[in-house]
């Protein structure tokens, strides 16, 4: 198949009336970063973050030219951009498709975060669309039932934050305790030791030194 670009909403699919030069995918690996003392600052990765396409100056001419795409359904710009503006307005998911019929296709939901439109002079009514797309990922409700009430309640499969159920105001050193095993204790992380540290400088001096007995304050 020659390469073809696709937006499907619902029933309604277009393809673009002239290909993009160039579709750019940018993905990017989340992470965090924390300063270890001896060490230096270290990044953890965490999560790939939403991937992102961006298309340049797309053009949707006023008149069926001879490289335009779709010459058999033609429509001129202005019904495309009422399109895009409704489908960003209300807010919709859109699927995006490419192929080339080389390499596999780019097949996603997604949503058009800017559709930016331009004109140029000495070709008066074909207009340029710019395109920058967010990936979307579907997330719905889900019906829980509690073991000790049987009564049902709405959750969200999107992330949560949950408390460390190991977490407490103070916490007493024991031997062979160090900051390092204080903080993947109640953190799940050693390298936040820092956050225990911090908390108690009037009663550590030197971070590499704790003793047995200590109270510390666990923030």
């Amino acid at each position: 198949m020659s390469y073809a670009v696709f937006f499907q909403q619902g029933s309604t699919v277009i393809r673009l009336p002239t290909n993009p030069e160039k579709i750019e995918k940018t993905s990017t690996l989340a992470s965090e970063k924390y300063a270890v003392f001896g060490v230096g600052q270290i990044a953890a990765p965490t999560y790939l973050e939403l991937a992102e396409y961006s298309l340049q100056d797309v053009e949707f001419p006023n008149t069926s030219l001879h490289y335009v795409e779709t010459s058999g359904s033609f429509k001129g710009p202005d019904y495309y951009e009422n399109l895009f503006k409704t489908w960003r307005g209300n807010k919709y998911p859109v699927r995006f498709i490419a192929r080339n019929g080389i390499t596999k296709d780019i097949n996603t939901l997604v949503l058009i975060e800017e559709c930016n439109v331009s004109e140029t002079a000495g070709e008066e009514g074909d207009k340029y669309f710019s395109f920058k797309l967010l990936e979307y990922r579907e997330f719905g409700y889900k019906t829980v039932v509690t073991a000790q009430t049987g009564s049902a309640a709405k959750a969200t499969n999107a992330p949560t934050t949950t408390k460390n159920p190991k977490a407490s105001k103070t916490y007493t050193v024991k031997s062979g305790d160090s900051l390092w095993v204080i903080a993947k204790k109640f953190y799940g992380n050693g390298a936040k030791y820092t956050m225990i540290y911090n908390s108690n400088k009037s009663k550590i001096k030197n971070p590499n030194l704790i003793y047995p007995g200590q109270v510390l304050t666990i923030p």
